[in-house]
Protein backbone atom coordinates (compact mmCIF):
# COMPACT_ATOMS: atom_id res chain seq x y z
CA UNK A 1 0.00 0.00 0.00
CA UNK A 2 1.79 3.46 -1.22
CA UNK A 3 1.94 6.21 1.23
CA UNK A 4 1.20 8.88 -1.28
CA UNK A 5 -1.73 6.98 -3.43
CA UNK A 6 -3.97 6.91 0.27
CA UNK A 7 -3.20 10.10 1.26
CA UNK A 8 -4.96 10.75 -1.89
CA UNK A 9 -7.73 8.57 -1.78
CA UNK A 10 -8.45 10.07 1.55
CA UNK A 11 -8.07 13.35 0.56
CA UNK A 12 -10.55 13.08 -2.44
CA UNK A 13 -12.84 10.30 -1.89
CA UNK A 14 -16.29 11.27 -1.53
CA UNK A 15 -16.78 8.31 0.63
CA UNK A 16 -14.72 9.44 3.25
CA UNK A 17 -15.70 13.44 2.67
CA UNK A 18 -19.56 12.03 3.88
CA UNK A 19 -17.85 10.26 6.91
CA UNK A 20 -15.67 13.39 8.16
CA UNK A 21 -18.46 15.87 7.15
CA UNK A 22 -19.75 17.71 10.69
CA UNK A 23 -23.21 17.14 9.03
CA UNK A 24 -22.07 13.34 8.85
CA UNK A 25 -25.33 12.24 11.07
CA UNK A 26 -27.61 13.90 9.24
CA UNK A 27 -26.43 12.58 5.69
CA UNK A 28 -26.33 9.63 6.39
CA UNK A 29 -29.49 8.90 8.51
CA UNK A 30 -31.66 10.45 5.93
CA UNK A 31 -29.96 9.21 3.06
CA UNK A 32 -30.30 6.06 4.57
CA UNK A 33 -34.10 6.47 5.79
CA UNK A 34 -35.52 7.10 2.07
CA UNK A 35 -33.10 5.03 -0.18
CA UNK A 36 -31.84 2.00 1.81
CA UNK A 37 -35.48 1.36 3.29
CA UNK A 38 -36.91 2.09 -0.33
CA UNK A 39 -34.25 -0.51 -1.62
CA UNK A 40 -32.47 2.81 -3.12
CA UNK A 41 -35.04 3.33 -5.77
CA UNK A 42 -35.58 6.84 -7.62
CA UNK A 43 -36.77 8.98 -5.80
CA UNK A 44 -38.41 13.07 -7.13
CA UNK A 45 -36.89 15.63 -6.85
CA UNK A 46 -39.40 17.41 -5.03
CA UNK A 47 -40.06 14.67 -2.89
CA UNK A 48 -36.66 14.02 -1.71
CA UNK A 49 -36.88 18.24 -0.62
CA UNK A 50 -39.72 18.02 1.31
CA UNK A 51 -39.09 15.25 3.14
CA UNK A 52 -35.78 16.58 4.50
CA UNK A 53 -37.07 19.80 5.18
CA UNK A 54 -39.65 17.72 7.74
CA UNK A 55 -36.81 15.67 8.87
CA UNK A 56 -34.89 19.55 9.90
CA UNK A 57 -37.98 20.75 11.58
CA UNK A 58 -38.37 17.01 13.39
CA UNK A 59 -34.78 17.41 14.50
CA UNK A 60 -35.12 21.13 14.87
CA UNK A 61 -31.59 21.02 13.25
CA UNK A 62 -29.04 23.49 13.37
CA UNK A 63 -26.40 23.38 10.51
CA UNK A 64 -22.43 22.49 12.03
CA UNK A 65 -21.04 22.90 9.16
CA UNK A 66 -18.85 25.85 8.09
CA UNK A 67 -21.41 27.13 5.68
CA UNK A 68 -24.18 27.61 7.99
CA UNK A 69 -27.07 27.41 6.12
CA UNK A 70 -29.45 28.76 9.34
CA UNK A 71 -27.32 31.89 9.12
CA UNK A 72 -29.40 32.93 5.92
CA UNK A 73 -32.52 33.22 7.38
CA UNK A 74 -33.80 30.19 5.02
CA UNK A 75 -36.77 28.39 5.76
CA UNK A 76 -36.68 24.59 6.18
CA UNK A 77 -37.54 24.00 2.54
CA UNK A 78 -35.31 26.63 1.34
CA UNK A 79 -32.25 25.05 3.54
CA UNK A 80 -33.37 21.89 2.37
CA UNK A 81 -33.18 22.62 -1.51
CA UNK A 82 -29.68 23.70 -0.76
CA UNK A 83 -28.59 20.29 0.98
CA UNK A 84 -29.54 18.84 -1.63
CA UNK A 85 -28.42 20.52 -4.26
CA UNK A 86 -24.66 20.46 -1.99
CA UNK A 87 -25.15 16.56 -1.94
CA UNK A 88 -25.54 16.53 -5.40
CA UNK A 89 -22.66 18.39 -6.62
CA UNK A 90 -19.39 17.44 -8.82
CA UNK A 91 -17.55 18.12 -5.31
CA UNK A 92 -19.58 15.67 -3.34
CA UNK A 93 -21.28 13.13 -5.26
CA UNK A 94 -23.17 11.84 -2.85
CA UNK A 95 -26.21 11.87 -4.73
CA UNK A 96 -26.85 11.59 -8.71
CA UNK A 97 -29.71 12.82 -10.57
CA UNK A 98 -31.32 12.65 -14.12
CA UNK A 99 -34.43 13.99 -15.80
CA UNK A 100 -37.08 10.97 -15.62
CA UNK A 101 -38.41 10.82 -20.10
CA UNK A 102 -41.52 10.71 -19.29
CA UNK A 103 -42.66 12.46 -16.46
CA UNK A 104 -39.48 15.38 -17.00
CA UNK A 105 -39.32 15.37 -13.38
CA UNK A 106 -35.77 15.53 -11.80
CA UNK A 107 -34.60 12.21 -10.43
CA UNK A 108 -32.20 11.73 -7.20
CA UNK A 109 -30.67 8.10 -6.29
CA UNK A 110 -27.39 7.97 -4.15
CA UNK A 111 -24.44 7.13 -5.57
CA UNK A 112 -21.59 3.98 -5.06
CA UNK A 113 -19.95 6.30 -2.77
CA UNK A 114 -23.09 6.56 -0.36
CA UNK A 115 -23.75 2.79 -0.64
CA UNK A 116 -20.68 2.26 0.27
CA UNK A 117 -20.76 4.54 3.63
CA UNK A 118 -23.59 2.37 4.33
CA UNK A 119 -21.99 -0.23 4.54
CA UNK A 120 -18.67 1.38 6.57
CA UNK A 121 -21.57 2.25 8.96
CA UNK A 122 -22.82 -1.55 9.47
CA UNK A 123 -19.17 -2.71 10.02
CA UNK A 124 -19.02 -0.08 12.94
CA UNK A 125 -22.10 -1.46 14.58
CA UNK A 126 -21.48 -4.05 17.74
CA UNK A 127 -22.72 -7.25 16.93
CA UNK A 128 -24.32 -9.74 18.94
CA UNK A 129 -23.10 -12.73 16.85
CA UNK A 130 -20.04 -13.04 15.31
CA UNK A 131 -20.08 -15.99 13.33
CA UNK A 132 -16.40 -16.89 12.88
CA UNK A 133 -17.06 -20.70 12.28
CA UNK A 134 -19.60 -19.84 9.62
CA UNK A 135 -16.92 -17.76 7.57
CA UNK A 136 -14.36 -19.86 8.32
CA UNK A 137 -16.15 -22.68 6.31
CA UNK A 138 -17.18 -20.27 3.84
CA UNK A 139 -13.46 -19.56 3.51
CA UNK A 140 -12.87 -23.25 3.54
CA UNK A 141 -15.64 -24.25 0.42
CA UNK A 142 -14.72 -21.40 -1.42
CA UNK A 143 -10.99 -22.94 -1.87
CA UNK A 144 -12.26 -26.20 -2.30
CA UNK A 145 -14.37 -24.60 -4.87
CA UNK A 146 -11.79 -23.00 -6.80
CA UNK A 147 -9.22 -25.87 -7.00
CA UNK A 148 -12.25 -28.11 -7.75
CA UNK A 149 -13.45 -26.11 -11.02
CA UNK A 150 -9.78 -25.35 -12.09
CA UNK A 151 -8.58 -28.45 -12.40
CA UNK A 152 -8.18 -29.19 -16.26
CA UNK A 153 -6.32 -32.86 -16.36
CA UNK A 154 -9.95 -35.16 -16.29
CA UNK A 155 -8.14 -38.21 -14.48
CA UNK A 156 -7.64 -35.85 -11.49
CA UNK A 157 -11.76 -34.24 -11.60
CA UNK A 158 -12.84 -37.69 -11.75
CA UNK A 159 -10.76 -38.92 -8.82
CA UNK A 160 -12.02 -35.59 -7.00
CA UNK A 161 -15.56 -36.75 -8.02
CA UNK A 162 -15.58 -40.52 -7.12
CA UNK A 163 -13.55 -39.23 -3.78
CA UNK A 164 -17.19 -36.83 -3.27
CA UNK A 165 -19.42 -39.60 -4.11
CA UNK A 166 -17.88 -41.69 -1.80
CA UNK A 167 -18.61 -39.14 1.33
CA UNK A 168 -21.98 -38.97 0.03
CA UNK A 169 -22.42 -42.75 0.12
CA UNK A 170 -20.92 -42.57 3.89
CA UNK A 171 -23.07 -40.13 4.72
CA UNK A 172 -26.11 -42.01 3.38
CA UNK A 173 -25.48 -45.21 5.23
CA UNK A 174 -24.78 -43.47 8.25
CA UNK A 175 -27.80 -41.92 8.05
CA UNK A 176 -29.65 -44.96 7.71
CA UNK A 177 -27.71 -46.57 10.42
CA UNK A 178 -28.60 -44.55 12.81
CA UNK A 179 -31.94 -43.13 11.91
CA UNK A 180 -30.97 -39.44 12.77
CA UNK A 181 -29.58 -36.29 10.96
CA UNK A 182 -27.06 -34.09 11.83
CA UNK A 183 -28.28 -30.63 11.79
CA UNK A 184 -26.84 -27.25 12.10
CA UNK A 185 -27.29 -25.67 15.94
CA UNK A 186 -29.13 -22.24 16.39
CA UNK A 187 -25.96 -20.55 16.50
CA UNK A 188 -24.83 -21.46 12.93
CA UNK A 189 -27.97 -21.38 11.36
CA UNK A 190 -27.79 -17.19 12.77
CA UNK A 191 -24.86 -16.54 11.77
CA UNK A 192 -25.05 -18.12 7.97
CA UNK A 193 -28.65 -16.18 7.74
CA UNK A 194 -26.59 -12.50 9.08
CA UNK A 195 -23.72 -13.79 6.24
CA UNK A 196 -26.49 -14.52 3.44
CA UNK A 197 -27.87 -11.03 4.61
CA UNK A 198 -24.96 -8.91 4.67
CA UNK A 199 -23.72 -9.89 1.53
CA UNK A 200 -27.06 -9.49 -0.55
CA UNK A 201 -27.20 -5.70 0.76
CA UNK A 202 -23.25 -5.62 -0.62
CA UNK A 203 -24.20 -7.08 -3.80
CA UNK A 204 -26.65 -4.32 -4.55
CA UNK A 205 -24.32 -1.76 -3.64
CA UNK A 206 -21.83 -3.13 -6.32
CA UNK A 207 -24.44 -2.66 -8.88
CA UNK A 208 -24.51 0.82 -8.55
CA UNK A 209 -20.88 0.97 -9.85
CA UNK A 210 -21.36 -1.02 -12.74
CA UNK A 211 -24.31 1.28 -13.18
CA UNK A 212 -22.22 4.52 -12.76
CA UNK A 213 -19.78 2.71 -15.34
CA UNK A 214 -22.14 2.93 -17.97
CA UNK A 215 -23.09 6.41 -17.05
CA UNK A 216 -18.85 7.25 -17.71
CA UNK A 217 -19.39 5.85 -21.19
CA UNK A 218 -22.32 8.03 -22.22
CA UNK A 219 -20.98 10.81 -20.39
CA UNK A 220 -17.74 10.94 -22.62
CA UNK A 221 -19.46 10.29 -25.73
CA UNK A 222 -21.83 13.58 -25.16
CA UNK A 223 -17.95 15.09 -24.71
CA UNK A 224 -16.58 13.66 -28.15
CA UNK A 225 -20.28 14.61 -29.90
CA UNK A 226 -19.22 18.14 -28.87
CA UNK A 227 -15.45 17.89 -30.64
CA UNK A 228 -16.57 19.06 -34.48
CA UNK A 229 -13.01 17.25 -35.48
CA UNK A 230 -14.51 14.21 -34.70
CA UNK A 231 -16.70 12.01 -37.48
CA UNK A 232 -19.94 10.30 -37.07
CA UNK A 233 -17.86 7.18 -37.50
CA UNK A 234 -15.02 7.90 -34.87
CA UNK A 235 -17.67 8.21 -32.31
CA UNK A 236 -19.43 5.28 -33.28
CA UNK A 237 -16.29 3.54 -33.22
CA UNK A 238 -15.36 5.06 -29.59
CA UNK A 239 -18.82 4.10 -28.53
CA UNK A 240 -18.46 0.31 -29.62
CA UNK A 241 -14.86 0.17 -28.24
CA UNK A 242 -15.86 0.81 -25.04
CA UNK A 243 -18.98 -0.92 -24.86
CA UNK A 244 -17.13 -4.30 -25.84
CA UNK A 245 -14.84 -3.17 -23.42
CA UNK A 246 -16.62 -2.98 -20.44
CA UNK A 247 -18.54 -6.36 -21.20
CA UNK A 248 -14.86 -8.34 -21.55
CA UNK A 249 -14.04 -6.70 -18.10
CA UNK A 250 -14.47 -8.91 -15.19
CA UNK A 251 -16.86 -7.08 -13.59
CA UNK A 252 -19.16 -6.84 -17.10
CA UNK A 253 -18.92 -10.66 -17.70
CA UNK A 254 -19.62 -11.02 -13.86
CA UNK A 255 -22.68 -8.95 -14.36
CA UNK A 256 -24.04 -10.33 -17.65
CA UNK A 257 -23.61 -13.73 -16.14
CA UNK A 258 -25.67 -12.69 -12.70
CA UNK A 259 -28.35 -11.25 -14.78
CA UNK A 260 -28.83 -14.39 -17.43
CA UNK A 261 -29.21 -16.59 -13.93
CA UNK A 262 -31.85 -14.36 -12.79
CA UNK A 263 -34.20 -14.31 -15.74
CA UNK A 264 -34.07 -17.74 -16.04
CA UNK A 265 -37.04 -19.53 -14.26
CA UNK A 266 -36.06 -22.29 -13.13
CA UNK A 267 -33.13 -20.68 -11.17
CA UNK A 268 -36.29 -18.25 -9.80
CA UNK A 269 -38.24 -20.59 -9.01
CA UNK A 270 -35.13 -22.18 -7.11
CA UNK A 271 -34.12 -19.27 -5.47
CA UNK A 272 -37.68 -18.35 -3.90
CA UNK A 273 -38.16 -22.03 -2.62
CA UNK A 274 -34.63 -21.45 -1.04
CA UNK A 275 -35.56 -18.69 0.61
CA UNK A 276 -39.23 -19.83 1.75
CA UNK A 277 -37.39 -22.72 3.25
CA UNK A 278 -34.71 -20.71 5.01
CA UNK A 279 -37.66 -18.66 6.97
CA UNK A 280 -39.57 -21.92 7.77
CA UNK A 281 -36.37 -23.08 9.77
CA UNK A 282 -36.11 -19.77 11.35
CA UNK A 283 -39.68 -20.27 12.46
CA UNK A 284 -39.70 -23.54 13.24
CA UNK A 285 -36.20 -23.13 15.86
CA UNK A 286 -37.98 -20.26 17.37
CA UNK A 287 -34.94 -17.90 16.34
CA UNK A 288 -35.69 -14.34 16.38
CA UNK A 289 -34.90 -12.39 13.49
CA UNK A 290 -35.45 -8.45 12.79
CA UNK A 291 -34.64 -8.78 8.91
CA UNK A 292 -37.26 -9.68 6.03
CA UNK A 293 -35.08 -8.07 3.79
CA UNK A 294 -34.01 -11.48 2.16
CA UNK A 295 -37.94 -12.51 1.01
CA UNK A 296 -37.26 -9.55 -1.22
CA UNK A 297 -33.92 -10.39 -2.24
CA UNK A 298 -35.09 -11.30 -5.67
CA UNK A 299 -36.99 -8.25 -6.44
CA UNK A 300 -34.62 -6.10 -5.39
CA UNK A 301 -31.80 -7.69 -6.97
CA UNK A 302 -33.41 -7.55 -10.47
CA UNK A 303 -34.47 -3.87 -9.76
CA UNK A 304 -31.04 -3.16 -8.85
CA UNK A 305 -29.64 -4.95 -12.08
CA UNK A 306 -32.17 -3.68 -14.24
CA UNK A 307 -31.10 -0.12 -13.33
CA UNK A 308 -27.84 -1.50 -15.29
CA UNK A 309 -29.43 -2.61 -17.62
CA UNK A 310 -31.64 0.31 -18.29
CA UNK A 311 -27.96 2.22 -18.20
CA UNK A 312 -27.21 -0.23 -21.11
CA UNK A 313 -30.04 1.04 -23.31
CA UNK A 314 -29.29 4.52 -22.63
CA UNK A 315 -26.17 4.38 -23.84
CA UNK A 316 -28.38 2.50 -26.81
CA UNK A 317 -30.38 5.13 -27.44
CA UNK A 318 -27.71 7.80 -27.30
CA UNK A 319 -25.77 5.85 -30.11
CA UNK A 320 -29.00 6.20 -32.62
CA UNK A 321 -29.57 10.07 -31.31
CA UNK A 322 -26.11 10.43 -32.78
CA UNK A 323 -26.76 8.89 -36.29
CA UNK A 324 -29.86 10.80 -35.97
CA UNK A 325 -27.87 14.03 -35.45
CA UNK A 326 -25.14 13.48 -37.72
CA UNK A 327 -27.56 12.83 -40.75
CA UNK A 328 -29.78 15.71 -40.24
CA UNK A 329 -26.10 18.02 -40.34
CA UNK A 330 -25.11 16.38 -43.09
CA UNK A 331 -28.82 16.96 -44.64
CA UNK A 332 -28.55 20.22 -43.69
CA UNK A 333 -25.27 20.69 -45.79
CA UNK A 334 -26.60 19.54 -48.66
CA UNK A 335 -29.59 21.20 -48.48
CA UNK A 336 -27.55 24.54 -48.27
CA UNK A 337 -24.98 23.74 -51.15
CA UNK A 338 -28.27 23.11 -53.47
CA UNK A 339 -29.31 26.70 -52.54
CA UNK A 340 -26.27 28.63 -53.22
CA UNK A 341 -26.17 26.54 -56.58
CA UNK A 342 -29.87 27.58 -57.40
CA UNK A 343 -29.07 31.08 -55.95
CA UNK A 344 -26.37 31.61 -58.58
CA UNK A 345 -28.59 29.97 -61.42
CA UNK A 346 -30.98 32.64 -61.06
CA UNK A 347 -28.43 35.53 -61.17
CA UNK A 348 -27.29 34.21 -63.89
CA UNK A 349 -30.81 34.07 -65.86
CA UNK A 350 -30.98 37.21 -67.44
CA UNK A 351 -27.53 37.74 -68.69
CA UNK A 352 -25.88 36.77 -71.93
CA UNK A 353 -23.80 34.15 -72.16
CA UNK A 354 -19.94 35.21 -71.90
CA UNK A 355 -19.19 32.11 -74.39
CA UNK A 356 -20.74 29.90 -77.00
CA UNK A 357 -20.10 26.81 -75.12
CA UNK A 358 -18.70 26.06 -72.17
CA UNK A 359 -18.53 22.24 -72.26
CA UNK A 360 -17.28 20.13 -75.03
CA UNK A 361 -17.63 16.26 -75.47
CA UNK A 362 -15.84 14.54 -78.31
CA UNK A 363 -18.26 12.52 -79.92
CA UNK A 364 -22.46 11.84 -79.83
CA UNK A 365 -24.58 11.25 -76.95
CA UNK A 366 -25.49 7.25 -76.72
CA UNK A 367 -29.16 7.18 -75.28
CA UNK A 368 -30.40 4.09 -74.62
CA UNK A 369 -34.35 3.65 -73.86
CA UNK A 370 -34.89 -0.36 -74.28
CA UNK A 371 -38.83 0.09 -73.75
CA UNK A 372 -39.38 3.14 -75.98
CA UNK A 373 -41.24 3.13 -79.06
CA UNK A 374 -38.90 4.76 -81.28
CA UNK A 375 -40.17 7.71 -83.26
CA UNK A 376 -42.55 7.11 -86.49
CA UNK A 377 -43.00 2.81 -85.43
CA UNK A 378 -46.65 1.53 -85.15
CA UNK A 379 -48.48 1.12 -81.97
CA UNK A 380 -48.49 -2.59 -81.22
CA UNK A 381 -51.39 -3.85 -79.62
CA UNK A 382 -51.59 -6.97 -77.61
CA UNK A 383 -53.93 -9.89 -78.82
CA UNK A 384 -54.65 -12.83 -76.37
CA UNK A 385 -55.93 -15.64 -77.93
CA UNK A 386 -57.03 -17.44 -75.29
CA UNK A 387 -59.23 -15.76 -72.75
CA UNK A 388 -59.39 -16.50 -69.11
CA UNK A 389 -63.05 -18.94 -67.94
CA UNK A 390 -65.27 -18.38 -65.19
CA UNK A 391 -64.39 -20.39 -62.68
CA UNK A 392 -67.12 -23.75 -62.18
CA UNK A 393 -66.29 -24.12 -58.75
CA UNK A 394 -68.27 -22.74 -55.60
CA UNK A 395 -66.53 -19.86 -53.70
CA UNK A 396 -64.56 -21.58 -50.27
CA UNK A 397 -67.01 -17.96 -47.93
CA UNK A 398 -65.41 -19.32 -45.05
CA UNK A 399 -61.94 -19.32 -46.38
CA UNK A 400 -62.72 -15.87 -47.91
CA UNK A 401 -64.31 -14.38 -44.48
CA UNK A 402 -61.19 -15.60 -42.77
CA UNK A 403 -59.15 -13.55 -45.27
CA UNK A 404 -61.04 -10.40 -44.64
CA UNK A 405 -61.92 -10.57 -41.49
CA UNK A 406 -59.84 -10.73 -38.11
CA UNK A 407 -61.24 -11.43 -34.65
CA UNK A 408 -61.21 -8.10 -32.49
CA UNK A 409 -58.16 -8.09 -29.66
CA UNK A 410 -58.94 -6.71 -26.53
CA UNK A 411 -55.66 -5.35 -25.04
CA UNK A 412 -57.01 -4.25 -21.60
CA UNK A 413 -58.26 -7.85 -21.33
CA UNK A 414 -54.81 -9.06 -21.86
CA UNK A 415 -53.64 -7.06 -19.57
CA UNK A 416 -55.64 -7.66 -16.61
CA UNK A 417 -54.77 -11.25 -16.96
CA UNK A 418 -51.05 -10.48 -16.66
CA UNK A 419 -52.27 -8.45 -13.60
CA UNK A 420 -53.96 -10.96 -12.00
CA UNK A 421 -50.62 -13.24 -12.65
CA UNK A 422 -48.37 -10.40 -10.49
CA UNK A 423 -50.49 -10.48 -7.60
CA UNK A 424 -49.27 -13.37 -6.55
CA UNK A 425 -45.95 -12.91 -7.66
CA UNK A 426 -43.13 -10.50 -8.77
CA UNK A 427 -42.52 -10.84 -12.48
CA UNK A 428 -43.79 -13.41 -14.60
CA UNK A 429 -42.63 -14.23 -18.54
CA UNK A 430 -45.60 -14.77 -21.33
CA UNK A 431 -44.83 -18.36 -21.88
CA UNK A 432 -46.29 -19.17 -18.17
CA UNK A 433 -49.38 -16.38 -18.91
CA UNK A 434 -50.58 -18.43 -21.74
CA UNK A 435 -50.20 -21.92 -19.77
CA UNK A 436 -52.43 -19.96 -17.16
CA UNK A 437 -54.36 -18.06 -19.80
CA UNK A 438 -54.44 -20.47 -23.27
CA UNK A 439 -54.89 -18.53 -26.82
CA UNK A 440 -57.53 -18.31 -28.48
CA UNK A 441 -57.78 -16.33 -31.34
CA UNK A 442 -54.77 -17.54 -32.87
CA UNK A 443 -51.59 -15.83 -33.80
CA UNK A 444 -53.36 -12.53 -33.39
CA UNK A 445 -53.43 -12.97 -29.76
CA UNK A 446 -49.86 -13.87 -29.01
CA UNK A 447 -48.95 -10.97 -30.41
CA UNK A 448 -51.53 -8.65 -28.83
CA UNK A 449 -49.20 -10.18 -25.42
CA UNK A 450 -45.91 -9.02 -26.90
CA UNK A 451 -46.85 -5.42 -28.10
CA UNK A 452 -47.69 -4.94 -24.45
CA UNK A 453 -44.33 -4.40 -23.97
CA UNK A 454 -44.42 -1.03 -25.52
CA UNK A 455 -46.57 0.29 -22.76
CA UNK A 456 -44.38 0.59 -19.72
CA UNK A 457 -40.62 -0.38 -18.50
CA UNK A 458 -42.03 -2.77 -16.34
CA UNK A 459 -41.86 -4.96 -19.29
CA UNK A 460 -39.53 -6.26 -21.23
CA UNK A 461 -37.88 -8.48 -23.84
CA UNK A 462 -35.12 -10.49 -22.94
CA UNK A 463 -33.04 -11.22 -26.35
CA UNK A 464 -31.01 -13.86 -24.45
CA UNK A 465 -33.77 -16.67 -23.95
CA UNK A 466 -35.76 -17.71 -26.71
CA UNK A 467 -39.25 -19.62 -25.78
CA UNK A 468 -42.18 -21.75 -27.88
CA UNK A 469 -45.31 -19.84 -27.84
CA UNK A 470 -48.30 -22.36 -28.31
CA UNK A 471 -50.89 -20.37 -30.59
CA UNK A 472 -52.80 -23.13 -32.94
CA UNK A 473 -53.57 -26.10 -30.36
CA UNK A 474 -55.08 -28.32 -33.49
CA UNK A 475 -52.63 -28.28 -35.36
CA UNK A 476 -49.79 -28.03 -32.78
CA UNK A 477 -48.03 -24.62 -34.01
CA UNK A 478 -45.62 -22.50 -31.81
CA UNK A 479 -44.12 -19.23 -32.10
CA UNK A 480 -40.75 -19.03 -31.40
CA UNK A 481 -39.93 -15.43 -30.18
CA UNK A 482 -37.44 -13.85 -27.39
CA UNK A 483 -38.31 -13.62 -23.90
CA UNK A 484 -40.75 -11.45 -22.77
CA UNK A 485 -41.18 -10.90 -19.23
CA UNK A 486 -43.75 -8.71 -17.31
CA UNK A 487 -42.98 -7.41 -13.83
CA UNK A 488 -44.42 -5.38 -11.21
Amino acid sequence: MNYEQVKILIKNSPTVKMLRSNNAALIITFLHNQFKETNEQPIPNSILVQKLADYLDDLNYQDEDDNDLSSLNLDSVDRARRYIEQWSDEKNRYLSFYTDENTKEIMNSPTKHTSRVFQIVELLKDRKLVGTESKFKDIFNKLKELIDNSIEDPKKKIEELEKRKAEIEDEIRTIKREGSVRTFENYQIKSRFDDVTKITNELIGDFREVEENFKIIVRNIYEKQSDKSLSKGKILQYTFDSLDELKQTDQGKSFYAFWNFLLDDVSQDELKQLVNDVYKILDDRGIEYNEKFLRRAKTILHLSGRKVWDSNNLLADKLSRIIAEKNLEERKKVKETINIIRNLALQMVDKTPSHDSYITIEGDAIIDLPMERKLGEEQILSEFIEQPRSSENKLDLESLMNLVSTKHINRKELLNNIETILNDTSQVSLSEVLTKYPVTKGLAEVLGYISLVQTTDKFYINQNEIEYLKFDFENEKYLKAPQVIFSK
